[in-house]
């Protein structure tokens, strides 16, 4: 048995942080409607950790292996995913996108092709998830620390008014846009049971590409400088602790030493004075800022293919200013459990769907009351000009103001 950092116990060994895999409901929390358009976690960017593939086969419906312990798993039999993609940023190596013509041909010979209905369909979706388990297998060789973090999930929503080919398009156009030219490698499907929920599984990778298609750094070390209020560096080239690049001039700053106990700065085991030094996001993918951005872009994806009424909203109700009270979200199981409840299987119905139902007819009473006040200030409205005309006598206007008198 081992224990993870979310003091879970998990018995196999082969999974060494199996937890934290998707950041979810946290929209909600500030106000965000249950049923809108956007990711799941607005200020919490989620991040796959080792138990990466277990999360890329079930949301992708796919045979995953992990080179590392030798463990495959099968879930080829989720009939909801629709549409899976791979898509590779500029700089990766040539031959993760390609697939040995041994592996080809092994593949053919399998009872899984034979049975296939459609031959090309069922080889392009094998060179797919080749090429899918050649790049997370890869990412998960360069990671060595237990904690690493290897890539992002997301899932957001469809609008339901899209038929398969706008979904595919317009969801192709955003990922390539918004986190493939970016450097990022994506993979991701298209969920759709036919109950008017279809959405998107995504998952990115973490690390850049350098120019050689090796992997880069996700983080940057560097010099901590003392700084202004402001933020900004402060520039004293007179100051005992400046420091500057001498291959890169605009590196420069006055540095911050590290001290004992006794207010001395520490010395090295080369003798060497120590100075205190920071890590630094090498791409700026992991700004929490970045979440506000790409809910705002599929935002704008949404609303650039749909009609006036149907537009949507990023923001929160509170943001956008209504007194709406948002739903929170309910997902699959507690719908299954009120299923159930109405079917009179179980005693108890799922808390969530009965919160919503309070807070929908809480909404409705709101509606009212503001109906309400909006026929009361038109009334107003409407008796505040018959007094002024009231208190006008006749023939005290006049074209051109001469005789106007003073209200």
């Amino acid at each position: 048995m081992q224990i993870c950092s979310c003091r879970r116990r998990h018995s196999s060994p082969e999974w060494r942080i199996p937890c934290r895999l998707l950041c979810t409901g946290h929209s909600y929390t500030e106000g965000v409607p249950a049923d809108t358009i956007f990711f799941y976690g607005e200020c919490y960017l989620p991040e796959i950790n080792a138990g990466y593939d277990r999360k890329g086969e079930t949301d992708h419906g796919d045979v995953m292996k992990n080179e590392e312990t030798g463990r495959i798993s099968y879930y080829t039999s989720k009939k909801e995913v629709v549409y899976t993609s791979l898509m590779m940023c500029e700089n990766p190596p040539q031959e993760w996108q390609s697939v040995p013509a041994e592996n080809i041909k092994r593949f053919q010979k399998s009872v899984r092709y034979k049975r296939a209905d459609n031959k090309e369909d069922a080889l392009e979706k094998f060179k797919l998830t080749f090429q899918k388990r050649r790049l997370w297998n890869e990412v998960l060789k360069i990671e060595k620390t237990a904690d690493a973090q290897l890539g992002r999930s997301f899932e957001f929503s469809l609008p339901k008014e899209w038929n398969r080919k706008e979904q595919i398009e317009y969801t192709t156009d955003y990922i390539q846009k918004i986190f493939v030219d970016k450097g990022m490698c994506a993979y991701w499907s298209i969920h759709d049971k036919g109950d008017g929920n279809p959405h998107v599984h995504l998952l990115v990778t973490m690390r850049p590409f350098n120019p050689d298609h090796s992997w880069g750094n996700k983080e940057v070390k560097d010099w901590e400088f003392v700084r202004d209020t402001d933020g900004n560096i402060v520039v004293d080239e007179s100051h005992p602790d400046w420091w500057q690049d001498k291959k890169n001039p605009a590196r420069h700053g006055i540095r911050i030493p590290v001290l004992d106990e006794n207010g001395n700065q520490k010395i090295g085991a080369r003798n060497r004075k120590q100075w205190k030094r920071i890590l630094t996001d090498a791409t700026g993918w992991n700004n929490p800022k970045n979440c506000e951005l790409w809910r705002s872009e599929w935002a704008n994806v949404c609303n650039a293919h749909l009609k006036t009424e149907n537009h949507i909203d990023h923001r929160s109700y509170a943001r956008q200013g209504k007194l709406e009270i948002p739903t929170i979200h309910e997902g699959a199981d507690a719908r299954k459990i009120d299923e159930k409840f109405q079917n009179g299987q179980v005693q108890t119905a799922s808390w969530k769907v009965e919160e919503n139902q309070i807070i929908k007819r809480q909404n409705a009473l709101l509606k009212k009351i503001q109906n309400s006040f909006g026929k009361v200030s038109g009334a107003l409205s409407q008796w505040k000009e018959r007094l002024n005309d009231l208190r006008r006598k006749s023939g005290s206007y006049s074209h051109n103001g001469i005789n106007d008198k003073s209200d």
